[in-house]
């Protein structure tokens, strides 16, 4: 990608953060539009995966492995970020009529996901939920704004196009999708070298018990 061409693409990408209409539009006639999309999922990707960069920290992971954590956690958003694309793509075409393309649906889906590339932002202490409560909202505006756009459907009915397809997505991960998330458990694993503590409840206990384990050494050595 030519220096003019990222500096156009950031032009659209910030577009899309402001809720600006022209963005998705811009993205359709977009040189090398679906390989600039990914590089976006990649990138929102990983700014997720530095959010949950703590879980790392926790396990105790080398700094090799911890970048390879980052890198296929970055991966592994990018690519599962496809299921929400076909539900979408499933449900405005069935339900709605749309006779929208999947590739339409990929690039708008994946610009509508700029305000997440702010998702680093949730390991704020004390503040993380409400911001994340508040890139969920803004990603959910800018869907809601470009799919009415590309698809040529009302802001209801891409509302409800959105609630059916996330509903189709639970499914769809409840059942068919095991594997799939399974895999990427053993993935993320593999590369940590560890088995990942993820759960709240078992952070907590182990945060716990390593500072606990600390403050006894340095009692030790008083």
């Amino acid at each position: 990608m030519s220096t003019q061409l990222l500096n156009k693409f950031w032009e659209v990408v910030i577009a899309a953060i402001t809720l600006n209409p022209e963005a998705f539009r811009m993205m359709e006639g977009f040189p090398q539009g679906n390989r600039s999309i990914f590089i976006l999922l990649l990138l929102v990707g990983l700014s997720n995966a530095l959010a949950q960069a703590i879980v790392l920290f926790v396990n105790r992971v080398s700094r090799l492995r911890f970048v390879l954590c980052l890198l296929i956690s970055a991966l592994l958003f990018a690519f599962s970020y496809l299921f929400w694309v076909l539900s979408i793509w499933g449900v405005s075409n069935l339900l709605f009529r749309a006779d929208v393309q999947f590739g339409v649906v990929y690039r708008t889906l994946g610009l509508a996901t700029a305000p997440l590339l702010l998702s680093f932002f949730i390991a704020l202490p004390y503040l993380g939920i409400p911001v994340q409560i508040l890139l969920s909202l803004w990603n959910l505006l800018a869907f809601v704004r470009g799919f009415s756009i590309t698809a040529d459907l009302t802001l209801w009915q891409v509302f409800w196009c959105g609630i059916i397809g996330w509903f189709v997505l639970q499914v769809a991960q409840r059942s068919i999708g095991r594997p799939v998330a399974g895999f990427g458990k053993w993935l993320s694993n593999t590369a940590a070298g560890t088995y990942l503590v993820t759960d709240l409840r078992q952070l907590e206990e182990t945060l716990q018990t390593g500072f606990g384990n600390k403050r006894t050494h340095r009692r030790r050595r008083r």
